[in-house]
């Protein structure tokens, strides 16, 4: 299958504003808000499709970098809910350099047996009580056949919950993962570069290179890259513009 048939992304409508401006209401994709803070640097501010603002949202920056850059204002560094992001574009890659986030191994929850019927062989929690869970399944699971846990989840934890494994069916790929998240109005995501920055140190201990390619297989698709360097976990995908000056695609 092509890639471009695999991996349909995330779309995301970018609005650049000369200063802050009160965020969206309800809308059938991603909307951000950016604005400059600075020389050389913007603010962004997200919201989820039923209007919940996004505390990180990995393709909204991206796809706000790119809309800068499509702008003839170009910033080398992001900024979101106070946290610096830097950002660069190379070849047809555009990425963001998000502080590296630690990942520490836990017993399977007992509740996820609720949720899947088939469970996980390893878990791993990052960030606080409203970080991330990571399941992974052994290599080669169809991550496909996992049912979307929905609002139910919001019920036995904060977390936001990464399920992972190495992808040994696609030679491009070296992971897939899928990512849910109904606590923040995101039953699932379709392209997830915070949950990316999450899997590369994630994977990273499970001794895959510091470099990944990742497939979400969620129903439209997404494909991303990381690479860790120093303190930072950079995060990349490709931003497709559409018509609508920043109506753009990650």
């Amino acid at each position: 299958m092509p890639e471009e048939d695999r991996a349909r992304g995330n779309p995301c409508l970018v609005t650049l504003s000369g200063e802050e401006i009160e965020g969206p209401g309800d809308g059938m994709v991603t909307q951000c808000v950016s604005w400059p803070s600075g020389e050389d640097v913007a603010d962004v501010r997200c919201w989820s499709l039923d209007g919940s603002p996004i505390n990180l949202c990995g393709h909204g920056l991206l796809c706000s970098g790119v809309a800068w850059l499509r702008s003839q204002t170009a910033v080398s560094q992001l900024r979101m809910n106070g946290l610096p992001v830097a950002f660069h574009t190379e070849d047809d890659m555009a990425w963001v350099g998000l502080p590296r986030i630690d990942c520490e191994a836990c017993s399977t929850p007992s509740w996820v047996r609720d949720f899947f019927p088939e469970l996980p062989w390893r878990a791993a929690i990052a960030g606080g009580d409203n970080g991330y869970l990571i399941l992974e399944w052994p290599a080669g699971f169809d991550l496909t056949t996992l049912p979307v846990p929905g609002y139910g989840l919001r019920r036995r934890t904060q977390r936001s919950v990464i399920a992972t494994a190495v992808d040994h069916d696609n030679p491009a790929f070296d992971v897939q993962l899928r990512y849910f998240a109904p606590q923040h109005g995101v039953p699932e995501d379709t392209a997830t570069g915070s949950a990316m920055r999450v899997l590369a140190t994630y994977w990273m201990n499970r001794e895959l290179n510091d470099g990944l390619h990742a497939y979400q297989c969620s129903a439209f698709g997404g494909e991303l890259r990381s690479r860790i360097r120093g303190e930072l976990t950079w995060v990349g995908g490709r931003v497709l513009c559409a018509t609508t000056p920043y109506a753009d695609v990650a």
